[in-house]
């Protein structure tokens, strides 16, 4: 597998904020973990700080870019998509993508012509087929069992999924 660069320096806290916004926590649930050591008024801010220092656009790129690092390795409920690979219709597959590479909801909506509600639809239909609660655990989801390719995260990647075998290099920036 090509690697592209070194993996920034994370600490032990940003690491742990990453593992908390990939499970899809809410503000108050960060700022309430001991572990990742941010006060309420502070939470926007630190995430914004990882999304920088990581080269990711959203919370969704953040979380597949995570699980691409290892620094994700489980959802946080299990669920039978790490089992059997869901085959989901074009477009769901295609919402799926988008989020691993950074894109909006909102962006993809407007990209596809739709209305929201039928987007609404989309997340939801594709939640429930990924066995997921969240957007972010739908992206870690996605790298895990296959469904969003290295490249889809990261053009310079791979264009292949996640290596299940965990000696194998992993992807870096």
């Amino acid at each position: 597998m090509t690697t592209t660069g070194p993996l920034p320096d994370l600490s032990d806290q940003d690491r742990r904020l990453i593992v908390l916004v990939a499970s899809g926590a809410r503000h108050p649930q960060i700022a309430a973990d001991p572990g990742a050591a941010v006060v309420a008024d502070d939470v926007r801010a630190a995430i914004k700080t990882l999304l920088t220092r990581t080269r990711t656009s959203t919370v969704l790129h953040l979380a597949a870019w995570a699980t691409a690092q290892r620094i994700v390795t489980a959802p946080v409920h299990p669920t039978g998509a790490l089992t059997v690979k869901p085959q989901l219709m074009p477009r769901l597959s295609q919402t799926l993508r988008g989020w691993s590479a950074g894109r909006s909801t909102s962006e993809l909506t407007a990209e596809w012509g739709i209305a929201p509600g039928t987007m609404r639809t989309y997340t939801k239909t594709l939640l429930t087929q990924l066995g997921v609660d969240s957007q972010p655990q739908a992206t870690v989801v996605g790298v895990l069992c296959g469904l969003t390719l290295l490249s889809d995260i990261d053009p310079a990647w791979a264009a292949e999924p996640l290596a299940r075998d965990n000696r194998q290099n992993r992807p870096s920036r």
